[in-house]
């Protein structure tokens, strides 16, 4: 299979993207990083729907379904690209909204790492040495301590799944009502 380029309206909107939310968050590289993991599904799914439009096995009806979608979405993204710009001008409203955004996303982040959700969360780190026991995957626990301990792990997933989906359903309005587009969560990456 041949791979599509994404044409440069879409990568000039996605590099304008991450300048207004790097501007958003005031410069500082965690808060950007952060941000930009929160985005970066929508573009993704965004990316997909182009390259299926470009596709030569596309069918008429269909190409206008994903030209209607894309037109939505990009509708969308401006009028997020307008919030993010205001975040950067003003300390109002939506340099809150896009502050609790940055915390919601850090303390998931954080919660995830601790519940062993991301299991890439050794970072690289120039001190030590390539093959130290740091990088290397820990042995499993048993007894009845690890039951506990799992126990615990699967209270906490619960807990986040059930917060993260009515968090998820007051995102959904706000985005619904305003237009707007508020980012992703992507669990376990």
């Amino acid at each position: 299979m041949e791979s599509i380029i994404l044409p440069p309206t879409f990568t000039g909107l996605y590099r304008l993207f991450l300048r207004t939310a790097a501007a958003s968050v005031l410069h500082k590289r965690a808060a950007c990083s952060r941000i930009r993991r929160l985005w970066r599904p929508t573009f993704e799914v965004a990316a997909q729907v182009i390259r299926r439009h470009l596709s030569v096995s596309t069918t008429d009806p269909e190409r206008r379904r994903l030209e209607r979608w894309y037109c939505v979405w990009e509708r969308r993204i401006d009028n997020t690209l307008s919030l993010l710009a205001v975040s950067a001008q003003s300390r109002g409203l939506a340099h809150r909204l896009t502050s609790n955004l940055n915390s919601l996303q850090r303390e998931h982040e954080f919660q995830a790492t601790r519940l062993g959700a991301y299991e890439h969360a050794h970072y690289w780190n120039p001190k030590l040495p390539v093959m130290s026991e740091y990088y290397q995957p820990k042995p499993m626990a048993s007894g009845p301590r690890a039951n506990r301990k799992e126990d615990k792990k699967d209270r906490w997933r619960k807990l986040d799944m059930k917060a993260w989906g009515a968090l998820g359903e007051a995102i959904t309005m706000a985005e619904g009502r305003d237009g707007i587009s508020l980012g992703r969560i992507k669990n376990g990456s």
